[in-house]
């Protein structure tokens, strides 16, 4: 089987969970001997990691190699289709498989022109994006549109397919729920804690939108702050990192905040080795691949209902979206209950061992077939 992925990160171009799931995904499913022609928008200087029997097709945008800290802009999505057109090779491909917005804009197209069944793949919604705020028409048409043109659509969670039901009147038929995995490899030696100490940071690690609640988790330290000496860190950038630094600052709690913008490499694994607590106050999270590594790291959970890594994860604890007194009543019980803290941690680590990519893989490869036969 061939397979013509459009996706718009893959590591080192990337900045969050897109990226990551592209990359594990790639790999377990050549692992099974699937053929993947991955077509990314990037300069020509940018080294990848290339496993076996993938072939990665560079679509050079301008500026494309600073695009995934800058963020998505309209020109470049709409750049990215009209050089795709051009540059695919459609060649023995038995399926498109497209991710989320940018992706499935790109391939609608080329799976009319070829005839080839597309799969699109939704990390993120434009509504969960915005967290509230006004989204953007012309993405929200994209999405919409998607649903005429599309074979099947995998989502991460049960939340995110119930919502394109609703919203989309998308077809629950032909939307499959297929969670996130986890690369557990780098957090094993991290699990075995010591969870009698309170050195260390209570750790917010993500993009610093609105959509993943880090305001929430600002509001929350300052209420924990007023009643007990402990660190917080935001790990992450985003367009809210020099409003919540100033707010820090007027605060007066930037002394006891760590602010490290973009984080990669041992400086991101760094983060969960030095932390006590993980916390996701999510407004709208359609998984949290985080929630996942933090837990496999031995770290005790704290996560929003609004986050759909909880759908498939007991062993953390659980608060409303934009509720930091919640929150912060949550962090002061584990910070005071040392017992409760090592059950969550030493549960959890077990626990996310389960949600690997080769799962992930095997389901995605059974849907391909499905698709085939069926077209």
């Amino acid at each position: 089987m061939k397979v013509a992925m459009i996706g718009w990160e893959y590591p080192p171009l990337f900045s969050g969970g897109l990226g990551v799931h592209c990359q594990a995904i790639v790999r377990e499913l050549t692992g099974l001997g699937i053929h993947i022609d991955f077509y990314l928008p990037s300069d020509g200087q940018t080294k990848f990691d290339i496993p076996e029997r993938m072939a990665l097709y560079r679509v050079e945008l301008p500026h494309s190699s600073s695009a995934y800290n800058t963020g998505v802009t309209w020109e470049a999505v709409q750049q990215f289709r009209s050089l795709l057109e051009e540059s695919f090779i459609p060649d023995g491909i038995d399926i498109i498989h497209a991710h989320d917005w940018m992706g499935v804009f790109a391939a609608t197209r080329i799976s009319r022109i070829h005839n080839i069944p597309l799969i699109w793949t939704v990390h993120s919604t434009e509504s969960d994006r915005a967290a509230g705020m006004l989204p953007h028409a012309g993405i929200l048409a994209i999405e919409q549109e998607a649903f005429r043109n599309v074979n099947h659509t995998i989502t991460v969670s049960k939340r995110t397919k119930q919502y394109l039901v609703d919203y989309y009147h998308a077809d629950p038929a032909k939307t499959t729920v297929i969670y996130n995995g986890l690369d557990a490899a780098p957090f094993k030696q991290m699990s075995n804690r010591d969870y009698q100490q309170n050195a260390g940071h209570i750790l917010f690690l993500g993009r610093v939108t609105d959509q993943k609640g880090p305001g929430n988790f600002l509001e929350a330290a300052r209420m924990v702050l007023a009643e007990t000496n402990v660190r917080f860190m935001i790990a992450g950038d985003g367009d809210l990192l020099s409003i919540l630094r100033r707010r820090a600052r007027r605060w007066r709690i930037d002394d006891r905040i760590e602010f490290t913008g973009n984080v990669l490499g041992d400086q991101w694994l760094n983060c969960y080795r030095n932390a006590i607590m993980f916390v996701l106050p999510a407004v709208s999270e359609p998984f949290g691949i985080t929630v996942l590594e933090a837990m496999a790291a031995g770290l005790p959970t704290i996560i929003s209902t609004a986050t759909g890594a909880g759908e498939i994860v007991k062993n953390t604890l659980k608060v409303e979206p934009n509720n930091p007194k919640e929150l912060a009543q949550t962090i002061l019980v584990l910070l005071n209950n040392h017992h409760l803290r090592r059950t969550f941690g030493q549960n959890g680590a077990q626990e996310a061992l389960r949600w690997t990519w080769k799962r992930v893989a095997l389901h995605t490869q059974s849907l391909y077939q499905e698709v085939l036969r069926n077209k």
